[in-house]
């Protein structure tokens, strides 16, 4: 008896033990993720004219966040030009996606409907992984982020191509089937401080170059994802 007891005690606190390496361990990178988004939020769009294009994300994220990827531009006048285009997303579970949903977006659609203008930002310029639905032009439509590169935690692919004897890797990401998109912002145009002339698909029009901010939330993966491009 005194042996199960001694081994029961022993087995709760090393429970506790590893419950505290944990939530240090989830503390340092939810420390890492808001510092990375306050860091973003000064320079994401410097090298733009149009700010604020990260003020309908969260100041700060709580225990909720899940992910955080940035790409920011690379371009001039702060860089020599290799990525005249930009592109960061927070995805977090929350409670109730519809506390989120501002009251004055200006497009919402479910990501799966037909003829929405889905920007995959690194087909730009070199289309080697083609994607049928993406990089087209459709009347009174946003642009809208290619959500599959976005990682939900819900599964990944990876597929591969060689070209001209090299071999170039694509990963693309399993997406909540009730993905609903909510464009807060978006204006079609050139606004970049410095031309550096990027290819862009002419299948785009008018929405060659421009920006995209907004939100898409999923209800069945109780999820909400802050999203903003430039391009």
């Amino acid at each position: 008896m005194e042996r199960n007891r001694s081994l029961s005690l022993i087995a709760v606190m090393l429970a506790i033990f590893l419950s505290g390496c944990f939530n240090k361990k989830d503390n340092y990178f939810l420390s890492k993720m808001n510092n990375t988004l306050k860091e973003q939020k000064t320079i994401f769009d410097k090298d733009y004219k149009r700010n604020g294009l990260l003020n309908h994300f969260p100041n700060n994220v709580k225990n909720n966040g899940l992910s955080l990827h940035t790409s920011p531009p690379s371009c001039p006048p702060s860089f020599k030009c290799s990525a005249q285009f930009g592109n960061i997303y927070l995805i977090c579970k929350t409670d109730t996606t519809n506390t989120f949903i501002p009251n004055n977006v200006l497009y919402k659609d479910e990501y799966l409907s037909d003829s929405n203008i889905i920007i995959n930002l690194i087909a730009l310029r070199r289309n080697i992984f083609s994607v049928e639905k993406c990089n087209q032009w459709y009347l009174r439509k946003y642009p809208i982020p290619y959500f599959e590169s976005y990682d939900f935690g819900l599964g990944e692919k990876e597929t591969k191509k060689t070209v001209e004897g090299e071999t170039h890797y694509n990963y693309t990401y399993t997406i909540p089937t009730d993905l609903e998109v909510y464009v807060i912002a978006a204006e079609p145009g050139n606004f970049w401080k410095e031309q550096c002339n990027e290819k862009r698909p002419a299948s785009l029009k008018k929405w060659q170059n421009g920006y995209s901010r907004g939100i898409a939330t999923s209800e069945k993966e109780n999820i909400i994802v802050y999203w903003a491009m430039i391009w």
